[in-house]
């Protein structure tokens, strides 16, 4: 079997797309199915392709076993409205271009972006190929509850018209957890049509290991209690209030570690630097196997989501890497994955944009070492029960089934 998966967003990308699709596809190919890739040269969030690419109009490569076909996108940072639907846009309409030229016996198309899907499910009707939609997120419905367009604007409602029409298309749908997926029959999707596959983490990759001592000289973090935030730096975290919370503990020998790069930078930094905030260090992103020890140089990692009720639903996917690295969690979310810190006790739950709750849950953490350690338990149930190769199985149990379908219809 020949899987062509359509995605705006690959390795080396670090953000959850991205490593989610590489991580299966790699392991799809282990198992003996050939994978190829359409996307687009690497440039998330900044709008800049990494170094070693080019934004052409078609380049191919060879990562991991799995056939990489990168198109030509108008490149935007992960900030602007406008110019990232038009970098949306252009990835549909070169990703659908390229799509036809690739061998291919099933279609994945994975959301967000929407776009991305609607050229998945072009590609299946002009080649009459079984397909599957990947729902990550529900859009537009992510992009009305951060405020980025109204829910009447005419491009949100244009956006749910290609919405409605590709969960009709598509012969199999699958979100990363439950919530997702109720969310969907409600909408009128048939219950039988959608599976469920969540995210998980490489255990090969992350796994516990001491603080290294170069990273938290080279940071000046030596002798402090270190709290992390790893990863994008987007709309749909709450951030502003972890630089509030560092405001609170400045002079307790608590100092604050962000990797990642995003839309919310520009101003964190700002802040950072208004408030003459010393213990704050910015990084900027990292290669992939430089992340674990990044997350190794700090005692608590935080996990904070925006308080709407679309993101109630996300299970973001940071909470596993730092999970099987055994690092306690302070979750700022209600919902799915709030629980499912606190159901195997590896973290700590508190109100989203509540500068006082987090700040307590920091402050008890640092007062409390017994109990990071009494959570390391807990991180390793939550790591094991969320193996990345049981959900790669998964998904191409998924994928075969959307053939199965397309099958059964003829």
């Amino acid at each position: 079997m020949h899987v062509l998966v359509v995605t705006d967003n690959f390795a080396p990308e670090r953000n959850a797309p991205a490593i989610r699709t590489f991580a299966h596809a790699r392991r799809w190919v282990a198992a003996g199915t050939r994978v190829t890739v359409v996307t687009s040269a690497p440039n998330f969030p900044a709008g800049i392709v990494q170094d070693g690419y080019r934004n052409r109009l078609f380049q191919r490569e060879i990562m991991d076993g799995v056939e990489v076909a990168r198109v030509w996108t108008y490149l935007a940072p992960n900030q602007k409205v406008v110019r990232r639907s038009l970098d949306f846009l252009s990835f549909a309409v070169s990703g659908f271009f390229a799509g036809l030229a690739q061998p291919a016996d099933v279609i994945m198309a994975t959301s967000p972006q929407l776009l991305a899907g609607m050229s998945g499910a072009l590609l299946a009707f002009v080649r009459r190929k079984p397909w599957l939609l990947e729902i990550r997120d529900l859009w537009p419905d992510s992009i009305v509850a951060l405020d980025m367009m109204a829910d009447k604007n005419v491009f949100v409602r244009l956006l749910r018209w290609i919405e409605s029409r590709l969960y009709r298309s598509a012969h199999r749908i699958v979100t990363t957890n439950e919530g997702l997926r109720e969310r969907l029959i409600a909408r009128g999707v048939p219950a039988n049509k959608i599976g469920v596959v969540p995210n998980g983490v490489d255990g090969a990759q992350f796994t516990p290991r001491p603080r290294p001592q170069a990273l938290l000289d080279k940071y000046g973090l030596a002798g402090k209690f270190v709290v992390g935030y790893i990863g994008t730096q987007g709309l749909a975290h709450d951030l502003q209030s972890v630089v509030k919370a560092a405001e609170k503990l400045r002079g307790t020998n608590v100092a604050f570690l962000f990797v990642g790069d995003g839309a919310q930078h520009q101003a964190l930094v700002r802040h950072v630097e208004r408030a003459r905030l010393d213990d704050f260090h910015f990084v900027r992103s990292v290669p992939a196997e430089e992340v674990p020890d990044h997350i190794a140089c700090c005692d608590v990692l935080l996990v904070p989501m925006k308080r709407t009720e679309t993101l109630s639903d996300t299970m973001p996917s940071k909470i596993f890497e730092i999970a099987a690295m055994e690092r306690p969690i302070v979750i700022g979310a209600e919902g799915i994955a709030a629980d499912l810190v606190t159901a195997h006790r590896a973290g700590l739950a508190v109100e989203p944009e509540n500068v006082a709750a987090l700040t307590a849950a920091i402050e008890r953490l640092k007062a409390e070492p017994e109990l990071g350690r009494a959570m390391q338990d807990g991180c390793r149930a939550l790591a094991r029960d969320y193996s990345r190769d049981k959900f790669a199985a998964a998904m191409l149990d998924e994928i075969k089934l959307a053939a199965k379908v397309k099958r059964a219809n003829r």
